[in-house]
């Protein structure tokens, strides 16, 4: 048996220690998720970032022989927050041409109606402490990104009368190319009378051959 000196200090340590880790643990559990340190951009990252905007094409419909200007609406915004690597979605949103008998623009002639969604990535993420300089080199040499389609499928449709029925195409597995326009160019020249932060050529294409490219003018942020 220890001596009452030797035990009650034994006792007095042991007390000590079970208190520490019992605080440590308190401590630990009551800092917020928040408040650890945050998670790097990749190069991945901020390309969908740069990416992101509402845009306009302009479009011309014809209506009883008579041509009406209107405008396409392109709305390029994050995918769904589980997914990961993280992804971009980009919606086509309905011309709703009704009577139009066709539907034109001044540099490609007639184009379809397209309607739907797809999901898109950067499949190169890089070193995240070299995020911005590889941006930054990437705009300065390419003028923009070529993505991956990973999800998706849009409905396009001639316009016409009668109207015709629109096929579906997937788009999971093809490319989404955004890059600045280039000064001089035919669809600089052709968005020249729009007042817009930026101005990009989308160019989509589908594992069956499909194609689809529009001049977009950002018409908001986000």
């Amino acid at each position: 048996m220890l001596p009452p000196v030797r035990a009650r200090a034994r006792l007095l340590l042991r007390s000590t220690t079970v208190a520490a880790v019992a605080l440590a643990a308190a401590v630990a559990a009551a800092v917020p998720v928040a408040a650890q340190q945050p998670e790097q951009p990749t190069l991945g990252d901020l390309a969908l970032d740069w990416a992101r905007g509402r845009f306009a094409t302009p479009t011309i419909c014809e209506f009883e022989g008579r041509p009406v200007r209107g405008i396409r609406r392109v709305l390029i915004g994050p995918g769904p927050a589980h997914v990961r690597p993280r992804v971009n979605k980009i919606i086509f949103v309905d011309l709703e041409p009704g009577e139009a008998s066709r539907c034109f623009t001044e540099l490609s002639g007639e184009v379809p109606n397209v309607i739907g969604q797809l999901q898109f990535r950067l499949t190169t993420q890089g070193r995240p402490e070299m995020a911005r300089r590889d941006l930054r080199e990437q705009l300065r040499r390419k003028r923009g990104f070529e993505y991956d389609i990973v999800s998706g499928g849009l409905r396009i449709a001639p316009v016409s009368q009668p109207a015709t029925p629109p096929r579906r195409v997937d788009f999971r597995g093809g490319s989404l190319r955004l890059h600045e326009l280039a000064p001089g160019s035919d669809s600089e020249r052709l968005l020249a009378g729009f007042d817009s932060p930026r101005k990009l050529l989308l160019e989509i294409s589908a594992r069956d051959g499909t194609k689809l490219s529009f001049p977009l003018y950002m018409t908001d942020l986000r």
